[in-house]
C-alpha cells in the first residue's frame, strides 16, 4: 500500500492522452432540437463506504449548461478501499474518465497501470476540492478549447478602464502574433473564460492591425471586458 498525506498530488491534465480523452468524452444527442448532452465519467474510492456515496451523490447533482449543451457527472464506480488495477481497467472503458481517491491511497500496481494507460487519478482529502476541481473540468467540457492553429499570445499586465470603450488589457506579446479581429480565448490559469474576437488593438495610442512578440499593446475584446493581471489571451486561427 502507497500512503498520501496531500489532498492533491498527481494530476495529469496536460498530458496528450488526458486532454484527448476529454475532448471525447461521452457524448448523447438528444433529438427534436434539445440540448447536446456530455458526460464526464469519474471512479470515486474513499476510506470508507459512506464517504465514497456521499461524494458520488454530490457529483451527480452537478450540472452546467448553456445554449448548446449541459454536461453532467456520470459516477462509473463508487467504493470503499484503496484504488486497484480493477478500477483503472473500468476507468480505460470511458475515455476522460479521471480516478477521484477521497481519503485513501492507489497500490502500486494501479499506480502504474494508470500511469501506462493515461489514466489520471487525484488525490483529496476535503470534498470540496474535489468538487471544484470536476467543475472546473466540466466548464472544459461545456467550452473546449477550440480546434484551431496557435497563432501567438499575449499576457494581460495592467488593465485600463476608458470611457465609451470599457475595460482594455494593457499586455506585452508574448510569441507569435496577433492581428486586429482574430479569433482569442482568455485564459486564467487552466480554464478557459471565453472565447471572441479581438476588436481593437493599439500600440503607443495608435491603433493597429498586428502586434509581434515583444510588443506591448492594449487589447478591446468583443463582448468581454473582465480582464486581470496574469490573464493569457491566445490567438487562433480555426481550422477549415
Amino acid at each position: 500500500k502507497v500512503l498520501f498525506n496531500t489532498h492533491r498530488i498527481a494530476r495529469e491534465r496536460q498530458s496528450s492522452s488526458y486532454q484527448s480523452g476529454l475532448m471525447q468524452s461521452v457524448v448523447g444527442l438528444f433529438s427534436g432540437g434539445q440540448k447536446e448532452r456530455r458526460e464526464i465519467c469519474v471512479v470515486v474510492k474513499a476510506d470508507v463506504q459512506g464517504s465514497a456515496e456521499a461524494l458520488a451523490r454530490a457529483l451527480t447533482d452537478l450540472k452546467l449548461e448553456n445554449e448548446e449543451a449541459e454536461v453532467i457527472i456520470k459516477v462509473l464506480v463508487s467504493e470503499a478501499g484503496d484504488v486497484t488495477k480493477s478500477d483503472i481497467a473500468v476507468a480505460s472503458v470511458t475515455p476522460g474518465t479521471t480516478v477521484l481517491a477521497f481519503n485513501t491511497g492507489a497500490n502500486a500496481a494501479a499506480m502504474d497501470e494508470a500511469r501506462a494507460l493515461g489514466i489520471p487519478i487525484e488525490y483529496y482529502s476535503v470534498v470540496y476540492d474535489a468538487i471544484e476541481s470536476v467543475e472546473s473540468r466540466m466548464q472544459e467540457v461545456l467550452s473546449p478549447t477550440p480546434e484551431g492553429e496557435y497563432v501567438g499570445s499575449a499576457i494581460v499586465k495592467e488593465v485600463f478602464s476608458i470611457g465609451g470603450t470599457g475595460n482594455i488589457a494593457g499586455s506585452k506579446c508574448r510569441d507569435g502574433i496577433i492581428k486586429k479581429g482574430s479569433n482569442v480565448r482568455v485564459m486564467r490559469g487552466d480554464k478557459i473564460l471565453v472565447e471572441t474576437k479581438v476588436r481593437t488593438l493599439r500600440n503607443f495610442k495608435a491603433e493597429v492591425d498586428t502586434i509581434n512578440s515583444g510588443d506591448e499593446c492594449g487589447i478591446g475584446l468583443v463582448d468581454y471586458e473582465d480582464f486581470e493581471v496574469g490573464d493569457v489571451i491566445e490567438s487562433y486561427v480555426v481550422k477549415k
